[in-house]
C-alpha cells in the first residue's frame, strides 16, 4: 500500500504546486487596462453557403447569448479580446478569437455521423472512441428523459431506457425501494447483477442525482466489458458524470413537489367476517367453533378499534395514509474558458411517508459535486473531483418492514388499541406519564398503536464522500500521438442508526364463564414498563473503497491508417468494519486498435485480470478480447444508395474471468476453534472442528462471449436502428457437488468448478424522428431485450427424472407440484394417489403423482415457470409542439411467472384472513369457491409451492410520462434564457392478470411500502 501512497503524495503535490505556479505567474503580470467592447456583427452559413437560423452564438463564456435570425445573421456586443463559440445541432463548433480574427461570415461544416462529442466512449484504459468507430456494443441512454422520472431512487427511473439493460423494481421503505440492474439477462446460477461504475470506480448508483450525470451507457460485449475487470463480465452501468464546457456560461435551477398516492394495497376482513369464517376453519379442522354468535353479534356491532371486547380494526386504514411526499430541488453551475473548466451541481430530494399515527417517517438527502479541470501548461492537465451526500432519516419505533409485516398478519380482533383507565384501574397502576393501558392478546403482546404512538424513535445518518485526483499528459508537441494519464480516488461510506425504544405495559383480553355462567372478563399483563433516557447505537459501519488507474497510449494516422494503442492498470481496494479480509482486484490490458479507410477497423485487447479471492499461484487470469467491424456505408457502391446514411456490421469474441460467485480462501482448508473439553476431571484441551475442505485446484469462473451486431442510420438520419446477438457460455462456475457425496461426508466436501450456464439472444434499438411542418415534432422509439438460458451442468444427480431436472432448463426456473384442483370439487378425494404432506381432507389441494408411483411427494416436483422475465420491452413517445411536448414511457415484461405464496394469498394459522379467503371452497357455506379450505392450521399439504399458486406475471405498465410546456427567451427579453414547466407522472397505470397486488413486486405492501405511482409538478429556469 505504501507504494501506491507514494504515488498519491506525488501525483497532489505535482497538482498543488503546478497551481500555486500559475496562481503567481498571473500576480506578476502587470494589470491590463479594461478591454472595450465591440459589436460583432456576422452571418453564420452551412458548407453549401446556405443561411442558418437559430444557430446559438455566445460570448463572454456564455455570459452573452445570441440567435441567429431567418436570414442566419446575429450581432452582439462584446470584449475585443473575446472568443465567440456557435453551436448548432448537425455542425462541428466553431470557436473564434477576436482578438485574432473577425470574420463575416462563418460557415459551419457537417458532422460526422457517429463522430461528434455527443458521440464519444470514454474507455476504462482513458482512451476515448467515437460510436463511428466501435467494434464493442454499448447502449446509451437518453439523459433527457431520464431526468423526467421523479423518483428518490435513480435506479427506478432505468427501466426500459435501453437495449441490454433490464431493471426489477424491489421492495422497501421510503428510499430503499431501489431496483435490480442487468445486462443481457442471467449468466450464471448465483450473481447476476451488473456493475455500476461512476466516473471510472465502482460507486452505488442511487448515490448521486440525475442531474449530475452527463452520460449513461450500458456495455454488452466482451471488448467493452473487458477493461473493468473481472467483476464487468455480468455487463457495465457506466456512468460518466458532468464537466465543465469551455466557452460557456450555465445556471439552472429546478423545483418539484407532488404526492406518491399508493396503489393495489391489499384488502383484509373485519372483524365480523374474520370470526365467522375462523369458526368455519375450526370445524374444517374437526374442532367446536370459537366465537359464540354474541360475540358474532358483537364484532357486527363493534364500536371501532377500542372497543374493548369486540374490537374492529382496519389496519391498512388506521394507520397508513393513502400517500407519500414528494420534493426535490436542485441548482447548476457549468462553464469555464480554455484554461479553467467548472460543473458544479448541488441538489435536495426527500420524501415523507405513509405513517397516520406517530412520528411520520422522514427522508431528507443532500448531495453536491463539484469537478474542475485545470490547464496548467500546455501538455498538463489536472482533474480534481469531489461529491458528497448526506442523508438524514427519521422514523418512529417501527420502520416500514416493522409496520407491514404487523398490518398483514394481526388479526382485526386481536385487541382493542386502548383499554379505558376507569376500567383498570382498580386491578393496574396507571402510568406515570398520562400514556393510556393499551390492548394485547396472549397470542400478539406487542401493541402497534402504542408501538407507534409511543415507542421512540430512530434516526439513521448516511454519509459518503468521494475525491477523484487525475491528471492528463498530452506529449502531442513532442512526441506526435503520446499520452499519459493518471486517476486516484478515495471514497468513505459512513452509517449510523441510533434509537430509542420505550416498552409500556399491554394487557391481554379473555372472557371466560364462572360456576353460575356468568361471564367473566380477565386481563393480564403481558409486557413491563420499560423507559430508557437516551438512544443507543443500533448499527454503525464504515466502508472505504481506494481504486486507481494508470495508462500510457499512443495513436497515429498515416494516410488511410489509423493506429492506437494503450496500456493500463487499474487497482480497486474495498475495506468494510466487520470484514477480516479487504477486497482486492487489479487489472493489466493492452489495447491495440486498427482502422483502414474508415471502412474496416480491428480492436484486440489482452488483459490480466487479478483477484485476492484465489491462491498466489491463480491470482491471474489472462484474457482476451477480439472485435471488428464494417462501414458498409463508406464503401464506394453505397454512395447512390440514398436512403442509407450509415451502415455498420460488427462482431466480437471474447473470454473473460468472473470472480463474484467466489469466496474467499475457497482453496485452503479451513477449521473453527470450538472451545474447550474436559478429557480428564482435572485436564481442559482445546477442540477443533473441520469448517471446509480446501481444493487447490480451483480455478476462475469464466465466460466465453460472441457478439454480432448491425447498427444504421436511414432516411436521411430518420431512422436508427441497432440489432445485436449475443451467445454467452459461462464455465466452470463453483459449487459444491453434493450429489457424488453421501450425506455422510458432512464437511468434508469442498467448492469445485462444476457448473455451466449458457445465456444467449438479441436485443434491439428502433427510433424514427420527424416533424409535421415546421412546428410538430415527434419521436417514436423502441427497445427489447429477449435472453434465454438455460443450465448445462450443476450439482444433480444423474437418472432423475426429466421433469425434475434443473440442467436443461433457466436458472430462474420455478420448481413445485402440479395442482389438479381442490379435493371435493374438482378431484374425488378417494382413490386418488396418497399425498405426503399431512393430512389432508375435500377442499385442500389434490397434486399430480407424475412417477406414478402411487405417492405424492417431493418426486414430484416440476418445472412451474421462471421467475426471471424473458422478454423487456421500453416504447418511448415524444412529441414537440412548439413550445409544449409531450413524453411517454410504457415498460413491458414477459415470460415471467409469479408463485404468489405471502400473506395475502395463505390464509391460514392465526394470522388475519385477506379477502380472498371469501372465496374458498367449502361443500355447503361456498361450493363454487376456488381457493383451498381454510384452516386453523399451518398444515403444509396446501401451503407450499405449486401450480396452484403460480400466476403469468408478465404486464405492461405505464412507467413515465411528461407534459411540459418551454419556453425559449431567444429575443433576451426576460431575465431567464429558457424556462420550463411540467407535470410529470409514473406508474399511472398497469395492465396484468395480477389485479390485487402489484405484479413486479408481490410483497409490496405486505412485508413493506405498497406500490405507489407518483405525480409532481415542477419548474426548471436557466439563465
Amino acid at each position: 500500500m505504501k507504494r501506491y501512497n507514494k504515488f498519491i503524495f506525488i501525483l497532489f503535490v505535482t497538482a498543488i504546486l503546478s497551481g500555486i505556479a500559475t496562481s503567481l505567474e498571473a500576480q506578476d503580470k502587470p494589470k491590463k487596462k479594461k478591454t472595450a467592447l465591440i459589436e460583432v456583427k456576422g452571418l453564420v452559413t452551412d458548407n453549401t453557403g446556405k443561411p442558418l437560423s437559430g444557430v446559438t452564438v455566445l460570448s463572454g463564456e456564455g455570459s452573452i447569448i445570441n440567435y441567429t435570425d431567418a436570414n442566419g445573421k446575429f450581432a452582439l456586443k462584446t470584449k475585443a479580446d473575446g472568443t465567440l463559440l456557435i453551436e448548432a445541432f448537425g455542425y462541428k463548433d466553431v470557436v473564434i478569437n477576436l482578438a485574432k480574427e473577425q470574420p463575416t461570415v462563418i460557415k459551419l461544416q457537417n458532422e460526422d455521423l457517429y463522430a461528434s462529442e455527443r458521440d464519444i466512449h470514454e474507455r476504462a484504459d482513458g482512451g476515448k472512441t467515437y460510436q463511428r468507430d466501435l467494434v464493442g456494443t454499448v447502449s446509451k441512454l437518453s439523459m433527457e428523459n431520464v431526468l423526467k422520472y421523479p423518483d428518490l431512487q435513480l435506479s427506478n427511473a432505468l427501466q426500459g431506457q435501453a437495449a441490454g439493460l433490464i431493471a426489477i423494481s424491489g421492495d422497501g421503505g421510503l428510499g430503499y425501494n431501489t431496483s435490480t440492474l442487468y445486462v443481457r439477462g442471467q449468466h450464471n446460477n448465483g450473481t447476476n447483477t451488473a456493475l455500476v461504475i461512476i466516473d471510472g470506480i465502482e460507486r452505488p448508483i442511487d448515490d448521486i442525482l440525475p442531474e449530475e450525470i452527463e452520460s449513461i451507457e450500458v456495455l454488452k460485449d466482451a471488448t467493452a466489458k473487458i477493461l473493468y475487470g473481472a467483476a464487468a463480465t455480468n455487463g457495465v452501468v457506466l456512468v460518466r458524470t458532468k464537466r465543465g464546457e469551455a466557452h460557456k456560461r450555465i445556471v439552472r435551477v429546478g423545483v418539484e413537489y407532488g404526492v406518491q398516492p399508493s396503489t393495489r394495497v391489499p384488502k383484509y376482513l373485519d372483524s365480523y367476517n374474520y370470526s365467522k369464517l375462523f369458526n368455519e376453519a375450526r370445524i374444517n379442522d374437526g374442532m367446536n367453533p370459537y366465537y359464540t354468535d354474541t360475540q358474532l353479534e358483537g364484532y357486527r356491532n363493534s364500536s371501532g378499534v377500542n372497543d374493548v371486547l369486540y374490537p374492529n380494526v382496519d389496519y391498512y386504514n388506521e394507520f397508513l395514509l393513502n400517500q407519500n411526499i414528494y420534493r426535490k430541488g436542485t441548482i447548476e453551475f457549468n462553464g469555464g474558458n480554455e484554461g479553467v473548466k467548472y460543473a458544479l451541481v448541488g441538489g435536495y430530494t426527500g420524501g415523507s411517508g405513509l405513517e397516520k399515527v406517530g412520528e411520520r417517517s422522514a427522508l431528507d438527502r443532500m448531495n453536491a459535486r463539484g469537478n474542475l479541470d485545470i490547464k496548467i501548461t500546455d501538455f498538463l492537465t489536472v482533474t480534481a473531483d469531489v461529491a458528497a451526500r448526506v442523508e438524514l432519516k427519521n422514523w418512529g419505533a417501527k420502520d416500514g418492514a416493522g409496520i407491514f409485516s404487523t398490518l398483514s398478519s394481526n388479526r382485526p380482533n386481536e385487541y382493542p388499541f386502548i383499554i379505558p383507565n376507569e376500567t383498570l384501574s382498580g386491578q393496574f397502576t396507571p402510568n406515570e406519564d398520562g400514556t393510556p393501558f393499551f390492548g394485547a392478546s396472549t397470542r400478539i403482546v406487542d401493541n402497534l398503536y402504542a408501538d407507534m404512538v409511543y415507542g421512540g424513535d430512530t434516526s439513521e445518518r448516511y454519509v459518503n464522500s468521494q475525491t477523484n485526483l487525475g491528471a492528463n499528459f498530452d506529449f502531442n508537441k513532442y512526441v506526435k500521438g503520446l499520452t499519459f494519464n493518471a486517476y486516484v480516488t478515495f471514497d468513505n461510506y459512513s452509517y449510523l442508526r441510533q434509537e430509542l425504544r420505550n416498552t409500556y405495559p399491554t394487557y391481554a383480553i379473555d372472557t371466560y364463564s364462572d360456576l353460575d355462567g356468568e361471564t367473566i372478563t380477565r386481563y393480564t399483563q403481558m409486557k413491563k414498563l420499560d423507559l430508557p433516557k437516551t438512544q443507543k447505537i443500533a448499527s454503525n459501519n464504515t466502508y472505504r473503497y481506494f481504486g486507481m488507474r494508470a495508462d500510457i497510449g499512443y495513436e497515429r494516422t498515416l494516410g488511410v491508417h489509423d493506429f492506437s494503442a494503450i496500456g493500463a492498470f487499474r487497482y480497486t481496494k474495498n475495506e468494510m468494519t466487520g470484514m477480516t479480509q479487504d477486497f482486492k482486484d487489479a487489472n493489466i490490458s493492452l489495447r491495440l486498435n486498427y482502422s483502414y479507410d474508415k471502412r474496416y477497423l480491428a480492436e484486440l485487447t489482452l488483459a490480466g485480470m487479478g483477484s485476492n479471492k484465489f491462491d498466489k499461484n491463480d491470482r491471474f487470469f489472462f484474457s482476451p478480447a477480439v472485435g471488428a467491424s464494417w462501414i458498409i456505408s463508406n464503401e464506394s457502391f453505397m454512395k447512390e444508395v440514398k436512403a442509407v446514411n450509415f451502415l455498420k456490421l460488427k462482431a466480437s469474441f471474447g473470454v473473460l474471468g468472473y470472480t463474484g460467485n467466489t469466496g474467499f480462501f475457497l482453496y485452503q482448508t479451513g477449521w473453527n476453534n470450538n472451545g474447550n473439553y474436559n478429557f480428564f476431571q482435572d485436564q481442559t484441551d482445546h477442540k477443533v472442528s473441520l469448517a471446509r475442505w480446501g481444493n487447490p485446484d480451483l480455478t476462475w469462473e469464466y465466460s466465453q462471449e460472441f457478439n454480432i451486431g448491425i447498427e444504421g442510420l436511414f432516411f436521411n438520419n430518420r431512422l436508427s436502428t441497432e440489432l445485436n446477438y449475443f451467445h454467452e457460455c459461462r464455465k466452470d462456475i463453483i459449487g459444491v457437488n453434493n450429489a457424488q457425496y453421501a450425506a455422510t461426508a458432512g464437511n468434508y466436501t469442498m467448492y469445485e468448478n462444476i457448473g455451466q450456464v449458457t445465456n444467449q439472444g438479441i436485443d434491439i434499438a428502433i427510433n424514427w424522428k420527424g416533424n409535421i411542418g415546421r412546428d410538430f415534432l415527434y419521436t417514436v422509439g423502441a427497445n427489447m431485450t429477449y435472453s434465454k438460458n438455460k443450465l448445462d451442468k450443476w450439482n444433480e444427480i444423474e437418472g432423475v427424472e426429466s421433469y425434475r431436472k434443473a440442467i436443461g432448463r433457466p436458472t430462474s426456473t420455478i420448481f413445485g407440484l402440479q395442482a389438479l384442483g381442490l379435493f371435493g370439487k374438482d378431484i374425488p378425494l378417494e382413490d386418488h394417489s396418497l399425498q405426503s404432506y399431512g393430512i389432508y381432507q375435500n377442499g385442500d389441494i389434490a397434486y399430480a403423482d407424475l412417477n406414478n408411483n402411487g405417492i405424492v411427494d417431493d418426486n414430484d416436483r416440476m418445472s412451474l415457470g421462471q421467475s426471471f422475465p424473458v422478454t423487456t420491452w421500453g416504447i418511448n413517445v415524444d412529441l414537440k409542439y412548439k413550445g409544449f411536448g409531450l413524453y411517454m414511457l410504457g415498460t413491458l415484461h414477459t415470460g415471467i411467472t409469479q408463485l404468489c405464496t405471502n400473506a395475502y394469498y395463505w390464509n391460514n394459522g392465526l394470522n388475519g384472513y385477506s379477502e380472498l379467503a371469501l372465496n374458498r371452497y367449502h361443500e355447503v357455506n361456498n361450493p363454487s369457491g376456488t381457493m383451498p379450505r381454510l384452516t386453523t392450521t399451518t398444515e403444509s399439504n396446501n401451503f407450499r409451492d405449486s401450480s396452484f399458486w403460480t400466476e403469468n406475471g408478465s404486464f405492461f405498465r405505464l412507467k413515465n410520462i411528461e407534459l411540459s410546456y418551454t419556453f425559449e427567451n431567444k429575443a433576451g427579453r426576460f431575465f431567464a434564457n429558457k424556462c420550463k414547466l411540467f407535470v410529470r407522472g409514473t406508474n399511472l397505470l398497469t395492465f396484468s392478470k395480477i389485479k390485487d397486488l402489484d405484479p413486479e413486486r408481490l410483497n409490496a405492501g405486505i412485508t413493506n411500502y405498497p406500490a405507489y405511482m407518483t405525480v409532481t409538478g415542477g419548474l426548471s429556469v436557466s439563465f
